[in-house]
């Protein structure tokens, strides 16, 4: 037994090593990716490269769908409500599209590793969004930790060497389209009673992002791009094909792996991204920002265990709860068992 228990750890352990790696490997290469591709001389077209990420996106969504259907668990019940799901997710969709084409003009103008600094702080934004909206509760205790994070932030762009306004201000741009469009995506899925996994949303997401970037690429001017597209169609092929493969590493990490091991994951991922983008693209960091990404870092380590720890109590009340309703159930029964025993006895009597 004892064997039994050893070796299905061992399991979980290499599992656990083989998703986490593969899906730091996906997310550190693609905005490794999505950089170089967006270098002059390549194919420094942002909106353009978005749409080839969608439009690849929606291409094998179609595909994935059709040959392996179950891993789409709700889309049927999705297609079969195709009016109200379009509804809810076509917004999204916009929100969606500026935030990845807001990212992608970014790195036009500021290295990886700045942009990465600046998205740690995307759980301070969304916890003060939620908050606004009466999704979280506000405590001192969390708005102490986001200090840290946001700390740590502020110091890695007081220490960015390059800073240029313009792709900062895109950056933050992005994040805050990209968290608005995962606030209003949790408040108005769950109040119309729709839970669509991952996947699902992604084949859904996809169109709704590609239309708006298909209207604004009408108004751009097209001089270069077909040339680019010619001679870097390999490359923007396996660029679009990472993008989607990312989508779903991303799914079944979440349904494979435990929200502690995502954490984790997600903190090592960080910094991958930030060391390939000094080994790779030569991006200096100062040391104040590795002083101001470590304190990030922590915080949201903290941020994270104090999550864990929310979502531990909550479901240990639902349990007890649970019981109690179970307890008082099994009463009622008794009760009426008791009742319905007395009733038989007086009539055998009379």
């Amino acid at each position: 037994m004892a064997e039994s228990l050893s070796s299905l750890s061992l399991r979980q352990a290499l599992e656990g090593l083989v998703i986490g790696g593969t899906y730091i490997a996906f997310s550190a290469g693609l905005i490794t990716f999505n950089k170089y591709m967006l270098q002059e001389g390549n194919f420094p077209y942002a909106l353009h490269l978005t749409v080839l990420h969608m439009t690849t996106a929606t291409a094998y969504s179609a595909c994935l769908y059709f040959f392996v259907p179950s891993i789409y668990p709700t889309m049927t019940a999705s297609l079969e409500k195709k009016a109200t799901t379009l509804k809810y997710i076509a917004p999204l969709g916009i929100l969606f599209a500026f935030a990845l084409w807001a990212s992608n003009v970014a790195y036009q103008f500021c290295s990886v590793a700045f942009l990465q600094f600046c998205k740690e702080g995307n759980i301070a934004v969304m916890f003060f969004m939620s908050c606004a909206a009466g999704r979280q509760t506000f405590s001192w205790q969390k708005f102490a930790i986001l200090v840290v994070v946001m700390a740590g932030c502020a110091l890695c762009a007081e220490g960015e060497i390059n800073f240029v306004w313009v792709g900062f201000l895109l950056q933050i741009g992005s994040q805050i389209s990209e968290c608005s469009k995962n606030l209003i995506g949790e408040v108005v899925m769950s109040g119309a009673g729709m839970k669509l996994d991952a996947l699902t949303f992604v084949a859904w997401q996809a169109p709704c992002s590609l239309m708006p970037l298909l209207m604004a690429m009408a108004f751009l001017p097209t001089d270069g791009i077909f040339d680019a597209l010619k001679a870097n169609w390999a490359l923007l092929l396996a660029n679009a094909t990472v993008a989607f493969l990312l989508n779903v590493l991303i799914a079944v990490t979440l349904k494979r792996l435990s929200a502690l091991a995502f954490v984790i994951i997600g903190l090592a991922k960080d910094i991958v991204i930030v060391y390939a983008s000094s080994v790779i693209f030569g991006d200096p960091i100062s040391e104040t920002q590795r002083v101001g990404f470590m304190i990030s870092l922590a915080g949201m380590a903290l941020w994270a265990k104090m999550k864990l720890m929310e979502q531990s109590e909550a479901v240990k009340e639902k349990a007890e709860h649970d019981d109690a309703q179970d307890e008082e159930k099994q009463a009622l029964l008794s009760k009426q068992e008791k009742q319905a025993g007395q009733a038989l006895l007086t009539k055998q009597k009379a």
